[in-house]
């Protein structure tokens, strides 16, 4: 373990947001600390790669979500850092094999604030249901339905409108000079972390616990545990004992949704889209993206493919998500749109072993997972990140808010010891 710990009072596993946050606010109050993190770079699903592109390229979160609200944009304003506040509309939209009109735009537009509208209706009622089961019909469903998976992670037929209403929503989704990822790394400058090591069994029976890992083997009083639903529900790292059959449930109503984005650097003498403005392409009732332009006012635009099609391009391989929204660029802007795009780059989360996905959804009946999937065990084991946060789950500000409060929990345990 080289320089770092080896027998630390507290073990944190993943040094994603929710990670190095605990971390933080633990080894704050004295604690001793360790975080351990499978990958080669911190950040988990919020990374910023500067090595494709002349701009960064979060290659997952990115925007400080609900701003208003959001602890992450606080700190982000406190620090002085650029902010990027522009909103994105919708400019263009190809479906039923045309692009759309003026007027048409107008009310694909309109349809998905109903669709959002009936969502949250639909989640105060006591029968679960999905967002497809509500959605109004209207000539623009099918396309409708695409929203709910861009935003859960999920498909409109699998995912709970409970679940959704849940969620606390403001306004403002800003992007911060730099990159998400770089500025979520830069809070924690200091941490004892372990890069390239990962966690494969943590055995809990004892009067203190084991963790071990590629690396060797540590002990420690409590294990908070931050990796992905995605994860725990391959059962990369086995519990001794087991975890408990609610807690597996909770796991199982939680998978690890997908979200896959396609980085596009045009050359700056295309002047077609700029900041704020967005494209829709829909092909049929599974196959679609929407694709993004501007980003921090350069020449970046970034396409997102997600839910079961953006499995399906993952699995037709490398290249596949982008040649989808070349195909969507030039049937909206035309063939020689092409031409003009210096280079590419796409994500694969649901192939990347730390992660095994981007992000949770709930299936209909499982609003109420997150606070058992969050719940500790023996005061010993604890859990954090998004899939745990009720009202900011599949945010980067969520899983660095679980984070904090799950310290607190592990110093009140302490207290009381």
């Amino acid at each position: 373990m080289n320089s770092l710990p080896t027998n630390p009072e507290v073990i944190v596993i993943g040094a994603g947001a929710a990670g190095m946050a605990a971390a933080d606010a633990l080894a704050k109050a004295g604690v001793d600390v360790v975080v351990l993190e499978a990958a080669g770079h911190v950040g988990g699903r919020c990374y910023t790669d500067k090595n494709q592109f002349a701009q960064p390229f979060d290659m997952g979160g990115a925007w400080f979500h609900s701003a208003e609200i959001n602890p992450l944009a606080r700190l982000a304003e406190q620090r002085g850092a650029r902010l990027y506040k522009k909103q994105w509309t919708y400019n263009w939209a190809w479906t039923d094999e045309h692009n759309l009109t003026d007027a048409e735009l107008e009310d694909f537009t309109s349809e998905h604030l109903e669709m959002w509208k009936a969502v949250r209706l639909a989640g105060k009622e006591p029968v679960d249901q999905t967002p497809y089961q509500v959605t109004p019909n209207s000539c623009w469903k099918k396309a409708a339905k695409h929203w709910i998976a861009q935003m859960q992670g999920g498909d409109s037929d699998v995912t709970s409108v409970q679940d959704i209403v849940q969620y606390d929503s403001t306004e403002g989704n800003w992007l911060v000079q730099g990159g998400l990822g770089d500025f979520v790394k830069s809070l924690f400058p200091n941490l004892p972390i372990k890069l390239n090591c990962a966690v494969t069994k943590i055995d809990t029976t004892g009067s203190e616990i084991h963790v071990e890992t590629t690396e060797g083997t540590l002990n420690a009083k409590h294990v908070i545990v931050t990796v992905s639903t995605g994860v725990l529900a391959a059962e990369n790292i086995q519990f001794v004992p087991d975890l408990p059959p609610e807690k597996r449930d909770a796991i199982n109503q939680l998978p690890n949704g997908l979200l896959n984005k396609v980085g596009l650097d045009f050359d700056p003498s295309w002047k077609r889209a700029v900041e704020g403005e967005m494209a829709d392409y829909h092909t049929s009732d599974d196959e679609f993206c929407t694709i993004l332009f501007g980003f921090f006012e350069t020449d970046l635009a970034v396409g997102f493919v997600a839910g079961r099609f953006a499995d399906q391009l993952e699995l037709e391989g490398k290249g596949a998500a982008t040649e989808f929204c070349l195909e969507g660029l030039k049937n909206i802007f035309g063939n020689g749109v092409t031409k003009y795009i210096r280079a590419t780059n796409e994500t694969a989360w649901r192939a990347t072993p730390n992660a095994l996905g981007a992000y949770s959804y709930a299936r209909p009946g499982g609003a109420g997972a997150r606070k058992v999937l969050a719940a500790p065990i023996d005061e010993k084991l604890y859990f954090a990140g998004e899939a745990t946060s009720t009202n900011s789950y599949a945010t980067v500000h969520g899983a660095y808010q679980s984070g904090i409060d799950v310290a607190k929990d592990v110093l009140a345990s302490r207290a009381m010891s």
